[in-house]
């Protein structure tokens, strides 16, 4: 804990003084000059500093600029989506969530409970779930490449939570591919016995992805007949989130 105080110090008196030395760092902070070294190299290694060559110098990155424009986007996220979450909810008659991924997980960030979901499923509030089982999760994954798919696959453990649980790998890539076209995804009871959910995308003005948008409850409610027409109705919620966001459809842009 004790390096980690260091590291904060410095990056903080950096971005006071713009641009300085190992030597004036040592001297400001009051410590051991092979400490100073250590961490600004493995700060500059991370990519959060750079060192001009000439100087030797060093001073933030971008990859400050990168972080400070997701914590805006997502404060922005929540405070946009939320009317959208309401709109939804209304129209389906069920739970709306808001989710974000974090590393393999989704996690439910945001909610508009229906009054028809008394239980306590996966998807309350602030719940985790795996990305491989989930709606959101998989709507996230079909997006990625071929290598990010296969480098996922090899590090996951597919534990199947109920009997529609996908566990095979080549079964999981042809849901993906079918998703990805498709534009919206379903958890067909994947996580929960009984319960069903629908999702879909929201991007960010870099259109990239940046959350994702369900309706969740149980299977009785959001039936297979239904659930193109959810389906749709939760496209165009999570493009209504993304177009407030500042996304532009490739078409548009």
């Amino acid at each position: 804990m004790k390096s980690l105080h260091k590291a904060l110090d410095i990056i903080e008196t950096i971005s006071q003084l713009g641009s300085v030395g190992v030597r004036e760092i040592s001297t400001i902070k009051g410590f051991p000059p092979a400490t100073s070294h250590r961490i600004l190299a493995t700060l500059t290694k991370r990519g959060y500093l750079e060192q001009d060559p000439s100087t030797k110098n060093y001073s933030l990155s971008i990859r400050f600029l990168e972080l400070g424009t997701r914590v805006r986007d997502q404060s922005d996220l929540y405070s946009i989506a939320r009317p959208h979450l309401q709109r939804l909810m209304s129209d389906t008659g069920e739970t709306a969530n808001l989710v974000i991924r974090d590393g393999d997980s989704v996690v439910y960030v945001d909610q508009v409970q229906s009054d028809k979901s008394r239980l306590a499923i996966f998807t309350q509030l602030g719940a985790r779930a795996p990305l491989y089982s989930t709606g959101v999760g998989k709507m996230m994954m079909s997006q990625w490449s071929e290598e990010e798919r296969e480098a996922y696959y090899r590090r996951t453990d597919f534990i199947p939570f109920t009997e529609n649980t996908i566990v095979n790998r080549s079964d999981l890539t042809e849901e993906l591919d079918r998703i990805c076209i498709q534009g919206f995804s379903e958890d067909n009871e994947e996580t929960e016995e009984g319960v069903r959910c629908v999702a879909a995308l929201v991007y960010d003005h870099r259109q990239q992805v940046i959350a994702a948008v369900s309706i969740s409850g149980v299977a009785m409610r959001i039936t297979s007949d239904r659930v193109m027409e959810f389906g749709e109705k939760v496209k165009q919620c999570a493009f209504e989130i993304s177009s407030d966001l500042g996304f532009q459809s490739p078409s548009k842009s």
